[in-house]
């Protein structure tokens, strides 16, 4: 989704894909344990870093251009309709 979001002359069906791909598991974990939903947030902010890594080093943008922490709640994240 950063790339998506900062990048956007560079966007793609891959880059779409992508994000379906990453949302189907989550979605299906949710589903057989809806009592994970609580922590998700909390994964999800301590795996922010290692995004905003690879969505530097995939697209040369610098540090600066992402936000510090993430920025989309959690029901943008599974929506599969929400493409920032």
């Amino acid at each position: 989704m950063l790339k998506w979001q900062f990048q956007p002359v560079h966007r793609s069906g891959n880059w779409r894909g992508s994000i379906v791909e990453q949302r189907k598991p989550v979605t299906r974990q949710m589903k057989l344990s809806p009592s994970l939903k609580p922590f998700l947030m909390d994964a999800i902010q301590e795996a922010y870093p290692d995004a905003v890594d690879i969505a530097m080093k995939e697209t040369g943008l610098k540090v600066s251009v992402f936000p510090e922490t993430c920025h989309y709640i959690l029901e943008q994240l599974l929506d599969d309709e929400f493409y920032p």
